[in-house]
C-alpha cells in the first residue's frame, strides 16, 4: 500500500509473522519496521527517514490512524500489525526454533525487567542481552549484541532514533533480524501499563496513552495526529476533483 511515496507491507498478522520467520532461513540481514500515522507523517517530512523506511525488509501496518489514511487513499488495511502485539507473537515462534533474542533500549533496568518477565511467559526464551537505549558509545553496545551470538536483536529507542540506529550500523550488527519496536520493553517490563483489552478492540488505546502520558501524548495524537489527518483528507480530495 502506497500513500504519497511510503509504502508499507499490507500483510494479515499471520503473514507478517510467517514473512519476519522466514529472514531467518535466508542469507542475508533483515529489518523489520511498523508504521503508524506518526511514522507516516514523519517520513513525508523527513526525507532521510523515508528512506530509511524504504530500504527496511519488512514494513508493517500499525493503529487505527494509519487504517483511516490507507481508506482514504482507496486501500483497505489488512490487519493492524503493532509492534505490541507482534514482537511477542514473534518471540514465541522464535523460542520454538532455539533463537536467541537480544533486548535494548529504554530507561536503565527496563530491559532487563522485560527480559524476566518473558522468561517467565514464554516456554524455553532464549534472551542472551537486555540493555538500556541510553549510551554513548556505539562500538561498545554492537561488540556486546555480537558477542551474545543473538539471531534476532528489538531495538526499542523511540521512532525515528532507532530506525536510524539499524539503519546507520547495520553493516557492523551481526544479527539477521532487527526490529525497531518504540515502547515495546515498556509494556513488556510492567513499567507502563498496556490499554484494557475493550479499548484495543474498539480501537481506542490512544486515548489511554493521552491519560497515562497527557503532555506528550496530546500533541502526538490530537494536535499532530488529527491535523495530519485532515490535511491528507483535504489533500485526497483536491487530487479527486482534478481527475
Amino acid at each position: 500500500m502506497n500513500i504519497l511515496g511510503v509504502t508499507y507491507d499490507n500483510l494479515t498478522f499471520q503473514q507478517a509473522l510467517e514473512r519476519a520467520l522466514s529472514f531467518a532461513e535466508k542469507e542475508g540481514k533483515f529489518n523489520v519496521f511498523f508504521l503508524n500515522l506518526d511514522c507516516l507523517r514523519q517520513a513525508l517530512e523527513d526525507r532521510e527517514y523515508k528512506e530509511v523506511l524504504a530500504a527496511s525488509s519488512l514494513l508493517l501496518p500499525d493503529g487505527v490512524g494509519l487504517k483511516l489514511a490507507t481508506a482514504m487513499f482507496g486501500g483497505r488495511m489488512r490487519e493492524n500489525c503493532n509492534g505490541t502485539d507482534f514482537s511477542p507473537a514473534l518471540m514465541e515462534k522464535l523460542a520454538k526454533r532455539n533463537l536467541k533474542i537480544f533486548l535494548m533500549g529504554s530507561k536503565n533496568g527496563v530491559a532487563e525487567m522485560a527480559a524476566e518477565n518473558l522468561k517467565r511467559k514464554i516456554k524455553n526464551i532464549q534472551i542472551v542481552g537486555a540493555v538500556s537505549g541510553f549510551f554513548t558509545d556505539d562500538e561498545k553496545i554492537i561488540s556486546a549484541i555480537n558477542a551474545s551470538g543473538a539471531d534476532v536483536l528489538f531495538v526499542a529507542m523511540g521512532v525515528p532514533r532507532q530506525e536510524r540506529w539499524i539503519h546507520m550500523n547495520r553493516a557492523s550488527l551481526n544479527p539477521k533480524i532487527c526490529l525497531g519496536v518504540g515502547a515495546l520493553l515498556d509494556y513488556l517490563s510492567g513499567s507502563l501499563p498496556r490499554a484494557p483489552r475493550g479499548l484495543r478492540s474498539l480501537h481506542l488505546e490512544w486515548l489511554w496513552r493521552i491519560g497515562l502520558e497527557p503532555g506528550r501524548m496530546f500533541k502526538r495524537y490530537i494536535l499532530d495526529g488529527m491535523g495530519f489527518l485532515f490535511k491528507l483528507f483535504f489533500y485526497r480530495l483536491k487530487a479527486l476533483f482534478r481527475t
